[in-house]
């Protein structure tokens, strides 16, 4: 959102703080202050002028000379080429001499054979607009010769605003002065519309009778006030000083009374809607939509409505989707004489999701999802039509309202205690008293350090106690909350065997690893694809269709992550990922990476190999030594995301613990990889069923004996099967075994496999014999002979 000084100043805020200083308040207080521009460039030697006579060019068809009074007494030349040019009308002329934005000089010039005194400006040649249509018009009372800079008060400037989704009330210009005036910036300047009687303004009875309204019983607790007037007589043009409030909060123009309703809303906080009266059929009622109905939205595009969306309807059907968008039927146009002013309160919860479902987002939509003040409808509608009324004769013909009874706001206790607890001081009775009266809050004592506090109807977001806790915090100034340095006794904690979170972080960080933080919503598409036997959580409202479903993988928010790093000539890339994935009504913690690119980083002794298998799997099993004495197996994966020959799952007593291995490679394509990715995860909640306490051993003081087994084995036999049968049948002299080599060729029988296993034999309190090695590495390969055939072709 963005924010004219000028206007907050003039109309909501009498503050003599600096530009600067409100920004700062701002953004301390929970309102961040993005950016903060000016609101023109300076126009030197820009002047406003009237034309007064216009003709045709005589060599150029497309170009016209025209007359122009800049108030010094002479008429200039200019020739101009904009298709609204016509006499009579006031407009910005650069004389000779003149700068305009980019750096564009204004010269005496002569243009096919005419001497031009100047330039006549749009509104985009004075970057007052991101586009043209024609010369800027301005208002017939311009003063002629009066710099437009002056004219115009361009001597502002604007604050960019990051607006939180709970604070609604915060979309206004009276909503931000209500917070700076609690900040101590400033006077809330008094807001309340003049009292009217309808009945004076109500001079053409029969008109009146066609202003009918029903809001239906179904729908009477989404939309429980619902206000409408009928004008006519409407303004034709925004004066000058409206459009330019209307620019520098951000709003494009679009018809006379539409922006003055935008104005409206940008200053109050409350989206109203215009209706062609002459183009209603009967009456309008708000009711559910009908399955299957259609809505001729303003956006051009037609909307099949569902029963759950709230429309206003009259006898031929929906005129407008409440609180999001009007239809095309109904809508204002430059020759609409009358109009019917709708300005209502409808439930957040009616109006969230049904915009993003449509694929629509509008203002009104953006303010209502978050909650507008119920009680804002009726001096909304008011404050409107005396505003437009005070430009032109606008005339009531009529209002209508309904009225039901009026949200609940909620009495929430208040207790100094709990406030010094969760911010470590409690200011004064009197100061939390002022704070949250500051605020608009209602403040009841009700004993000695304790209220009971009922929030505005403005301020949706306030409903617990620790609402109203951060209020008195976000006021006070954070920077006003005490400093203080922990206490605690240092001692040592016990190693437990499940490894906290950040030393499994810090390790993967050590190996070059970065840690990402994805959606945990991914495509419908990508859950099909990755967890196919998974039945998916799909949200109701999705934010769109690639976050339709709680994720059942990390694996592809982190294929984007590295998608997105490739595609920014990022070389070598190495991700990880903490998270929770989702399968049916359970979560798990699970530890996901990606890694993709050279093993190594560059460097001066030459290029360094492509990552493999074998790369990642080193970084898993020493991820797996911080639970201690994991005793894993390999088994050929059947995940289908990952390459049949390079991969493998990790199982432990019948449970899979994870997966490890090579993207395949048909989803290369999809992701913009060009070589091979290889991903992992890890089961953390699996794992911490299978983790052993830690025991501290003394370092053995009697020397360690290797022996190496090279075995045959038949490929039946896996690798994985070997290691584990020697682990079950070795006793404890056996400190250590790995396999150091594998081999298959010609040397070795067909069907076979050469596979070195290594032992590292020591007892803690005298050297072992040779004859207790060897009787070690008989029953080895006894056990292994369980197996199958596998014989032993070298002992040393």
């Amino acid at each position: 959102m963005q924010i004219s000084i000028q206007w907050l100043r003039e109309a909501w805020l009498d503050s003599s703080w600096s530009t600067q200083r409100l920004a700062e308040s701002l953004t301390m207080g929970g309102i961040e202050v993005e950016a903060i521009d000016r609101a023109a460039s300076p126009l030197p030697g820009v002047v406003v002028a009237a034309v007064r006579t216009v003709r045709s060019h005589p060599q150029a068809e497309k170009l016209r000379i025209a007359e122009v009074d800049a108030g010094d007494g002479r008429l200039r030349q200019v020739v101009c080429g904009a298709a609204n040019l016509r006499p009579g009308q006031c407009v910005p002329l650069a004389l000779p001499g003149a700068l305009l934005p980019g750096d564009v000089h204004i010269q005496e010039t002569e243009l096919r054979g005419v001497r031009s005194e100047g330039m006549l400006c749009s509104a985009a040649e004075l970057n007052l607009a991101d586009g043209s249509s024609g010369l800027l018009e301005l208002d017939a009372q311009a003063p002629l010769g009066h710099a437009l800079y002056d004219y115009l008060r361009l001597d502002d400037e604007i604050l960019t605003l990051g607006i939180t989704p709970n604070r609604g009330d915060a979309f206004s210009y009276l909503g931000i002065a209500r917070d700076l005036s609690a900040l101590g910036a400033g006077m809330l300047r008094a807001w309340q519309p003049q009292a009217v009687s309808w009945a004076q303004q109500a001079q053409r009875a029969p008109l009146g009778e066609r202003l009918q309204i029903a809001v239906e019983p179904a729908a009477v607790q989404a939309c429980p006030r619902y206000h409408a007037l009928l004008l006519e007589d409407l303004p034709t043009r925004l004066p000058d000083h409206l459009r330019e409030r209307l620019r520098r909060s951000g709003q494009r123009q679009v018809a006379p009374v539409v922006d003055w309703l935008n104005l409206q809303m940008l200053a109050l906080g409350q989206p109203m809607h215009a209706f062609d009266a002459d183009q209603i059929r009967g009456g309008l009622t708000v009711r559910w939509a009908r399955s299957g109905e259609i809505l001729d939205a303003l956006d051009g595009r037609d909307r099949i409505l569902e029963s759950d969306m709230l429309v206003i309807a009259d006898d031929e059907g929906p005129v407008a989707l409440a609180g999001i968008i009007g239809g095309r039927r109904t809508a204002v146009h430059d020759d609409t004489r009358r109009i019917v002013l709708e300005s209502a309160y409808f439930q957040a919860k009616a109006v969230q999701g049904r915009a993003r479902r449509l694929g629509l987002q509008t203002e009104a939509a953006m303010r209502f999802e978050r909650g507008v003040d119920f009680r804002l409808g009726l001096p909304a509608a008011v404050a409107t039509w005396q505003s437009m009324a005070h430009h032109a004769r606008v005339t009531v013909l009529a209002s209508a309202m309904v009225a039901n009874a009026e949200p609940d706001l909620p009495w929430i206790p208040l207790r100094s205690q709990r406030v010094a607890r969760i911010l470590g001081f409690a200011p004064p009775a009197e100061r939390i008293r002022e704070i949250l009266s500051a605020l608009g809050c209602s403040v009841e004592a009700q004993g000695e350090g304790s209220w009971r506090v009922q929030p505005p109807s403005h301020r949706y977001d306030l409903r617990i106690e620790a609402d109203l806790i951060e209020e008195i915090a976000r006021i006070s100034g954070y920077d006003q909350l005490p400093q203080r340095q922990p206490l605690g006794l240092l001692a040592p904690h016990p190693l437990a065997p499940e490894p906290r979170a950040e030393a499994l972080r810090a390790f993967l960080v050590a190996r070059d690893y970065h840690e990402v933080i994805t959606y945990s919503f991914i495509s419908a598409e990508a859950q099909a694809r990755f967890c196919p036997d998974d039945e998916p959580v799909a949200l109701r409202n999705p934010l769109s269709n690639d976050l339709a479903v709680l994720r059942g993988s990390l694996w592809p928010g982190l294929l984007q992550a590295l998608q997105f790093n490739v595609n920014r000539q990022q070389e070598r890339v190495r991700l990880f990922e903490m998270g929770r994935i989702f399968t049916g009504a359970q979560q798990r913690l699970q530890l996901a990476g990606v890694i993709h690119g050279p093993a190594l980083p560059e460097h001066w002794s030459g290029p360094s190999p492509w990552c493999d298998f074998y790369d990642l799997r080193g970084d898993v099993e020493g991820l797996l030594r911080h639970w201690q004495t994991l005793d894993l197996e390999y088994r050929r994966s059947c995940n289908p995301n990952l390459h049949p020959g390079q991969s493998a799952d990790l199982w432990l007593d019948g449970s899979l613990l994870g997966s490890i291995g090579a993207l395949r490679p048909n989803l290369h394509e999809r992701y913009e990889l060009d070589k091979a990715a290889f991903l992992f995860y890890l089961d953390l909640e699996a794992l911490a069923k299978h983790g052993k306490s830690v025991h501290f051993q003394p370092i053995p003081s009697q020397p360690g004996l290797r022996r190496d087994l090279a075995l045959i084995v038949p490929e039946g036999i896996s690798a994985g099967q070997v290691l584990r049968t020697v682990r079950e049948a070795a006793s404890r002299a056996v400190r250590e075994h790995w396999i150091f080599d594998r081999y298959q060729g010609s040397q070795v029988a067909p069907g076979h496999y050469g596979l070195g296993v290594g032992l590292l034999l020591q007892e803690d309190d005298r050297t072992l014999t040779e004859s207790e090695v060897q009787g070690e590495l008989e029953r080895i390969l006894a056990a292994l002979r369980t197996l199958g055939s596998i014989q032993l072709r070298i002992q040393g």
